[in-house]
């Protein structure tokens, strides 16, 4: 195993354009609304999740604990919706239609360029607000070090995930293989437990994903441990986040960090009510975590342009 950490340099990420209504079924809300959502009953805040590969209604339970305790602790209400892709949450944040998102770093910074996003709030998990991208492959492959990818099979996830595309796409090239023209074929999946499913039933010879991932799939049983091997590690990546529309009031924003700076601490929650995508659990939130980090990681990807991801999807659609 190796860590690949050398600094890269900084390119705007790749916008995926969907049509957002038809993307997360939002119908009855207006882009522009007057009053305003404010968080009151009559008025709830819309709420946007990221898909999680255990589906979207195991995504809500998931999310809902959180929530709910925000509701009954500090009066905001909210209503909760889970996107079908990556793209269609920075989506319906440009248009208006989400107040609060979860998105991945590269999503954040998607809808931060369109002026459509700021942090609220990155989870804390074992004292820390990290996790890595990696690229693994099966211990009877052959494959000892990154390099023997060369001309090889490789499976990754959502064009928009940072762990399960970006950044394997980023480490790639960081040691001169061109995802294009370099790798026998680049099957896009969708998500982190597809490309890890194609990994294993030998579809590919590598896989792209989230070590959070490959650690619940060990867990769930999907993988044995020991069936798989990891041949690179990121640098450190912030948490995805939960993020905020820049046009809610000032009032509201305020609401907001105080609620999720001290809910774990509020009358009644549970420590496994604080928990999010894929069911982790959070010892809390912070709410006063820098943004510059998230600018450093998105610095890494510089490699990987929308020309890139452009040819990489149509390598992988003539395949």
């Amino acid at each position: 195993m190796r860590r690949w950490d050398r600094p890269l340099k900084f390119v705007t990420a790749i916008i995926t354009v969907v049509a957002v209504t038809s993307s997360f079924g939002v119908t009855s809300l207006n882009a522009e609304e007057n009053p305003p959502r404010d968080g009151s009953a009559t008025r709830p805040l819309q709420v946007l999740l990221i898909p999680a590969d255990t589906g979207a209604d195991t995504t809500l339970d998931d999310f809902k604990p959180v929530f709910s305790a925000i509701q009954e602790n500090y009066g905001l209400h909210f209503e909760l919706r889970v996107g079908t892709s990556y793209g269609a949450v920075v989506e319906g944040l440009v248009a208006k239609r989400a107040d609060i998102a979860f998105v991945g770093p590269v999503g954040f910074h998607q809808a931060r360029l369109r002026h459509a996003a700021e942090l609220l709030a990155v989870a804390v998990k074992d004292n820390s607000s990290s996790y890595y991208a990696a690229i693994l492959t099966r211990k009877d492959s052959g494959v000892e070090l990154l390099n023997d990818l060369r001309g090889k099979r490789i499976a990754l996830g959502d064009i928009n995930s940072t762990s399960s595309f970006r950044f394997p796409v980023a480490m790639l090239q960081r040691i001169g293989i061109d995802p294009v023209v370099g790798l026998g074929q680049v099957v896009i999946t969708g998500s982190h437990s597809n490309a890890l499913a194609a990994l294993r039933e030998a579809q590919v010879d590598a896989a792209g994903c989230s070590l959070a991932a490959y650690e619940k799939a060990i867990n769930s049983g999907a993988i044995s441990r020991g069936e798989l091997k990891v041949l690179a590690i990121s640098p450190a990546i912030p948490n995805p986040p939960l993020v905020m529309h820049p046009d809610l009031s000032d009032s509201v924003k305020e609401r907001l960090r105080e609620a999720f700076r001290e809910i774990h601490r509020a009358p009644g929650v549970r420590p496994e009510m604080i928990r999010g995508y894929g069911g982790d659990r959070y010892e809390r939130f912070d709410v006063s975590f820098p943004q510059e980090d998230f600018d450093r990681a998105i610095e890494q990807l510089a490699p990987v342009t929308q020309k890139l991801i452009a040819s990489i999807i149509e390598q992988a659609a003539n395949r």
